[in-house]
């Protein structure tokens, strides 16, 4: 009796890292995505500064979040969406609006990648 309580303890358990495994990388990768896209929309519209305060705001946030999708994501990956993260002000200028906008694109597709590649390991 008491190995089945064990048994059932380890299953809810389980299910339960599952579940917010779940939540977790698609939440944060939403997340990411949506900042990146009002980066792209403060940066097009000519507003450089809000752009760049955006790219912090979204630095910060995957900072604070990387951690915990190292759980679940292999770092390699993690690394690529952080380089390009990280690299994005360096083009938050007028001159360097098509470069901003194909890494932002980039970054997205490197997020979209993350996602996938979670959701069909389960």
């Amino acid at each position: 009796m008491v190995r089945m309580r064990s048994t059932i303890a380890i299953l809810i358990a389980l299910i339960a890292l599952v579940i917010y495994s779940n939540w977790l990388v698609h939440h944060v990768t939403q997340t990411m995505v949506l900042q990146l896209e009002e980066i792209q929309i403060a940066c097009n519209s000519q507003n450089y500064k809000e752009g760049t305060a955006k790219i912090k705001e979204l630095r910060e946030y995957y900072k604070s979040k990387e951690h915990l999708l190292a759980l679940f994501i292999k770092r390699d990956y993690l690394g690529s969406v952080g380089v390009s993260i990280w690299g994005l002000s360096a083009y938050s200028q007028q001159e360097n609006l098509q470069d901003l906008n194909s890494e932002i694109n980039k970054t997205k597709a490197q997020l979209m990648v993350i996602e996938h590649l979670f959701f069909s390991m389960l």
